[in-house]
């Protein structure tokens, strides 16, 4: 008989959020090694907008997954245009940290991520002006727990 148990703690959301260039990214096993960390970006993103998502999708062919890593950077400054900027057609494979501390990698050096930003002003006064971002791509397998690469 399989038994899944109930977790210690199952804490929703993202905690912070790394963008990879896949070229500077290898894993063996859960230990993640970036060889040069000068075009890697830790992104600030506001709290309670961070998401990790991984639909499956079943084809002939096989199966995939939707990879999908987002947030809001809140907003409209040269650091964050030109870092948006500077990440765009890159491909990247991002390192996050979920709610309950574990870190995760998705995406690979085969099935990369790619960079999609928005800027948003909002309708009212009181809305969030700031980037709206999502890395996402089809990958062939699901987004692997690592050790604390940083």
């Amino acid at each position: 008989m399989n038994t899944l148990t109930k977790p210690g703690d199952n804490l929703g959301g993202l905690l912070k959020i790394w963008a990879v260039p896949k070229a500077v990214y290898s894993r063996s096993g859960t230990t993640v090694t970036i060889s040069d960390d000068t075009d890697v970006y830790a992104l600030y993103c506001t709290p309670e907008s961070m998401q990790f998502s991984e639909p499956q999708v079943e084809t002939p062919g096989g199966i995939y997954y939707n990879t999908s890593v987002s947030g809001f950077i809140p907003g409209d400054t040269e650091a964050a245009l030109a870092a948006i900027n500077n990440m765009a057609d890159k491909k990247y494979v991002v390192i996050f940290q979920d709610g309950n501390g574990n870190y995760k990698a998705a995406g690979t050096g085969f099935y990369p991520l790619k960079l999609k930003a928005t800027l948003n002003s909002g309708k009212n006064v009181a809305d969030l002006a700031g980037w709206e971002i999502s890395f996402a791509g089809e990958t062939i397998h699901r987004a692997v727990k690592v050790d604390n690469p940083f």
